[in-house]
């Protein structure tokens, strides 16, 4: 009996960072313009970033930036290496949850993915 195959849960992150990347904090550091979707200022989009770090993620990837004249730049789409740890992955999709609910959705479910993707507009 053939079996059918399941789904990647990471096929649509990795389709997003094979179209360009910037590590958040890196690319948050260059552009000092830079912010995360409605997120008002840089700073606030640095601290926002930091608190998620803080949750012990590997790594957070900017995707889909968009560049405005006078060197702004925004996204509100990023891509997270999820953490290994269990307590941690807990936390990482409780606080994207939270994201997610107040945009009207649910939150993803932990099914072992390595990313997850999160939209902050």
């Amino acid at each position: 009996m053939d079996r059918i195959p399941k789904p990647d849960p990471d096929a649509s992150c990795l389709e997003l960072l094979a179209r360009g990347h910037a590590e958040v904090r890196d690319w948050l550091r260059r552009k000092r313009k830079s912010t995360l979707g409605v997120i008002q200022t840089h700073a606030e989009s640095r601290s926002f970033i930091d608190s998620l770090y803080e949750l012990g993620v590997p790594q957070v990837f900017a995707v889909e930036i968009e560049k405005y004249p006078g060197g702004m730049e925004n996204t509100g789409k990023l891509v997270i290496e999820l953490p290994v740890d269990p307590a941690a992955r807990t936390s990482v999709f409780d606080w994207a949850a939270a994201i997610a609910r107040e945009s009207g959705f649910d939150g993803d479910i932990d099914v072992g993915q390595r990313y997850l993707f999160v939209m902050l507009d």
